[in-house]
């Protein structure tokens, strides 16, 4: 891919920055005319409507940079492009659509499956059998799972934005720089979405005037997956390849497992397809708040726990690095989640009697998270 600059990712961040702090005020302004509102509900904790097409701005951003700076000589060598960006637009619309009427889950996950074959037919696959049906199915799976944590995650102002445009960071900084191969070209879509994710989260950094709603966090989810999924990260070493993406986007994978778990363990749902579909403050975030962080502060601990995991991936994607030095580290690592995952559940964050009780200034903290 040539550019008219040497080094068009830092006016692709700027240009994508600035049209995404433009155009966000835009649909802020849209959305209460039209009622794409987020209501005030017993789970949320927000007393006015904030509006919901977050992630339209993100999506005009982004696509107005990648097609503006860069030049494609021959677009047929890059179809892979604008496969991820046209299936960005069909999630984007369902996540629209699935925003002023709900619905069916089977029906979102068939628009996922339509926008995975869509992906494959143009080399944007999960290569980890060889079999062709059976990465297909591990795509869909991993897009799937990645669009639905992040749509999880995004419970808290700045929550989802920060840690997608972190994930974008570390997804950019693999692609151009480590490594004796060079991918410039998933660099420059992911320094594109980095710069339109943080135009967005001026806007709704605490207190929000907008959300991203479903079409934006679905959005992003895709977005991240298709872009870990399109990335080399190894050469032969397909644990590696596996390990590197899942490190890069732990934040809101580990959110969505953790919340899972927990669920069931308490007894709140009864199967995981239940845990995935409900609705409450006990995630991540919630559970930072209950136990005595402010809502800026949790929001901040999210980040950091982004850039640790995507350290991680850094250390491991090296190509020097073998299994013998980071099969140990990912070992400790997912000990250390676990560990962590333990403090988090003594969270009190459901309703009912606390569990264990906490101290004083927790327990003030934990009735405010639980309460109507």
């Amino acid at each position: 891919m040539i550019a008219q600059l040497n080094y068009p990712q830092v006016w692709m961040f700027i240009l994508a920055w600035f049209l995404a702090d433009l155009s966000v005020p835009l649909f802020i302004r849209l959305s209460h005319r039209i009622g794409a509102v987020d209501r005030p509900h017993t789970y949320k904790t927000h007393q006015e409507p904030i509006a919901l097409l977050g992630g339209v701005g993100i999506y005009l951003a982004f696509t107005c940079t990648l097609f503006s700076v860069l030049r494609f000589p021959q677009p047929s060598q890059y179809m892979d492009i604008f496969a991820i960006s046209a299936g960005g637009c069909l999630v984007l619309i369902l996540g629209i659509v699935d925003g002023f009427r709900p619905l069916w889950a089977v029906g979102k996950l068939g628009v996922l499956l339509g926008v995975t074959f869509l992906l494959s037919h143009f080399g944007v696959r999960i290569n980890l059998t060889g079999i062709w049906g059976v990465d297909v199915v591990l795509t869909l799976m991993w897009i799937a799972g990645v669009s639905s944590a992040m749509n999880s995650l995004d419970n808290m102002d700045g929550a989802a934005g920060g840690t997608a445009a972190i994930a974008a960071f570390w997804t950019f900084y693999v692609s151009w720089y480590t490594g004796p191969w060079g991918q410039p070209h998933v660099s420059y879509v992911a320094i594109a979405l980095m710069g339109s994710c943080l135009g967005f989260l001026r806007y709704n950094w605490t207190p929000a005037r907008v959300f991203l709603g479903d079409n934006g966090s679905l959005l992003l989810g895709f977005l991240l997956a298709a872009l870990t999924v399109q990335c080399g990260w190894s050469r032969g070493d397909r644990l590696k390849a596996v390990i590197v993406p899942c490190a890069i986007l732990c934040v809101p994978l580990y959110d969505i497992t953790l919340s899972t778990i927990l669920r069931i363990r308490r007894g709140i749902v009864k199967n995981p397809i239940e845990a995935i579909v409900y609705c409450g403050r006990d995630h991540l975030s919630h559970r930072l708040v209950a136990l005595g962080l402010s809502k800026r502060e949790a929001v901040l601990v999210i980040y950091l726990f982004g850039m640790i995991s995507g350290t991680l991936a850094i250390i491991v994607v090296r190509p020097e690095v073998d299994a013998s030095l980071y099969v140990p580290i990912v070992i400790g690592s997912l000990v250390m989640l676990a560990v962590f995952g333990a403090i988090l559940d003594r969270a009190n964050v459901y309703p009912g009697p606390p569990t264990p009780a906490p101290t004083p200034p927790a327990a003030d903290a934990a009735r405010e998270a639980v309460a109507p």
